[in-house]
């Protein structure tokens, strides 16, 4: 089998000419993080610092030398499933993860073992089998689990604003009504799904999950559901929008997006103050993009390009704002790419610890694909 990685970061193992299975479809492979194939002395210190960059984990209670954890993420079509199973453990996510990182998207969680609590700005939030979440990771939370097993489905905001808006006005929440169990067996289905669905068939998984969320959660959750940061998620999506519709213009900036947005600079500066301001927003997006883009071994542009796609037009600076971001050149991603390998997320279907950055996974969900070849 030959792996390679499709538009927005989807892994696909294709079988090799003239093999048995050429005959047979692609399908989906998950980046898997996972403590097996570290000593046991150094699997908890690993584990942890795996997830440092997004996350502060720490142990409830003794952890012995067997410990075992693991993360599968599917990630395709604008969504992306994860699968964990990991000891238990307290973990806290700060502001300064999220202005570092700006990572955003919103999490349905399913327990299938074990028991969750989660504390998220006055909520305190309690999941198990059958009673599901639904959180922003836009903001700090902290909380604990048992020995636990679940399944999330992630929704970024920026590939589906109008769901996004939608559960912005539902808010965090433990998720009991009728609606939401019909949603936990779907992502349960859909989880033991993944690993035979074949890449032709994922965009109608993905389609199917986007209505189920829509159906079960948003379905009569009118202006009633609404918080109190309701107003400041509208405009929060307006902007992101504007964001994205000019990532390539050397022009984009407070002044044009205020204008754009109808907003002031210190309603903006405000909306963006958890993501590490709208400079840092703008920048992130910017190097994500050019970053899939880099990673597509069929896209021709080159790195100059591929600059000034995502409104770069200093070359010299690009290069220095990737490596400051992901800790490699643009070159040595695209080297990589033609290569058929991927930087710094590791060449085989199960990531070692070292070349493995779970945050760079999570910033490549939903990355439009429509960028990736260059126009004819």
């Amino acid at each position: 089998m030959a792996e390679a990685w499709t538009a927005g970061g989807t892994r696909a193992t294709a079988a090799a000419p003239g093999s048995a299975d050429a005959t047979s479809q692609d399908r989906l492979t998950p980046v898997v993080f996972s403590s097996r194939d570290v000593a046991p002395a150094h699997r908890l210190d690993r584990w942890r610092s795996t997830y440092e960059a997004f996350n502060a984990l720490t142990p409830l209670g003794p952890i012995s030398r067997d410990f075992e954890a693991s993360n599968e993420i599917w990630s395709f079509c604008g969504l992306a499933l994860l699968r964990n199973s990991a000891p238990a453990m307290g973990f806290e996510r700060l502001r300064r993860h999220i202005q570092r990182d700006s990572i955003d998207h919103w999490v349905v969680r399913v327990v299938r073992r074990g028991q969750m609590t989660l504390r998220i700005g006055d909520k305190v939030l309690r999941a198990s089998p059958g009673r599901p979440l639904l959180f922003g990771l836009g903001q700090p939370h902290d909380g604990e689990r048992s020995d636990t097993d679940w399944v999330s489905l992630y929704i970024p905001r920026d590939t589906h604003p109008d769901l996004a808006a939608g559960l912005d006005r539902l808010g965090n929440c433990t998720l009991d009504h009728a609606g939401a169990g019909l949603l936990a067996d779907v992502i349960l289905l859909l989880e033991r799904r993944m690993a035979e669905a074949t890449l032709a068939e994922l965009p109608a998984l993905a389609e199917g999950a986007r209505a189920m969320v829509a159906a079960c959660l948003l379905r009569g959750a009118g202006a009633a559901a609404q918080g109190p940061d309701a107003a400041a998620f509208t405009q929060l999506e307006q902007v992101r929008r504007v964001i994205r519709q000019n990532i390539g213009s050397a022009m984009l900036g407070p002044e044009r997006l205020c204008r754009a947005a109808g907003l002031s600079r210190s309603q903006l500066y405000r909306l963006f103050e958890p993501h590490g301001g709208v400079a840092r927003y703008i920048q992130i997006q910017r190097m994500r993009l050019a970053r899939v883009m880099l990673e597509d071994a069929a896209c021709t542009a080159n790195v100059s390009a591929i600059a000034e796609r995502v409104g770069h037009f200093n070359a010299s600076a690009f290069s220095r704002a990737f490596r400051q971001e992901f800790g490699v050149t643009p070159v040595e991603v695209r080297a990589a790419a033609r290569a058929g390998l991927r930087l710094p997320l590791g060449t085989t279907a199960t990531a070692t610890f070292n070349s493995t950055d779970f945050v760079g996974v999570l910033r490549t969900i939903g990355v439009a694909p429509e960028p990736l070849r260059p126009a004819a």
